[in-house]
């Protein structure tokens, strides 16, 4: 596949996370936590898809910007499982926190949302 429409598939994935996101917010019932709970799903979600769609070596920018953060998403997740000194709920909101700033962080990057 070459980089440019791996690029727009990327794009393509985040437009449809951020399409289903906020369907969560407009036309849900759903309460707060249940409504955060199923967005940060959608987010890992389209995560995966876009780790699955970046090429191990790319000459494209944007492609490795997107690269390393992914890559800088998985050292901070990294770090959080080898703590100690945290509660296993807060554990849970930082990943769910630093799985939400690198959605945002890729989709600010590639001018979606």
């Amino acid at each position: 596949m070459d980089e440019r429409k791996a690029l727009e598939q990327v794009r393509e994935a985040l437009v449809s996370a951020l399409d289903s996101r906020r369907e969560l917010v407009a036309y849900s019932r759903l309460e707060a936590i249940e409504m955060d709970r199923q967005a940060r799903d959608v987010e890992r979600q389209a995560l995966a898809t876009v780790r699955g769609l970046v090429p191990g070596i790319s000459g494209n920018p944007d492609l490795q910007q997107v690269k390393t953060r992914l890559a800088r998403m998985d050292e901070q997740l990294e770090e959080l499982t080898a703590r100690t000194d945290i509660q296993e709920r807060s554990r849970m909101l930082e990943h769910d926190d630093i799985t939400w700033k690198a959605f945002e962080d890729i989709a600010w990057l590639l001018g979606v949302g």
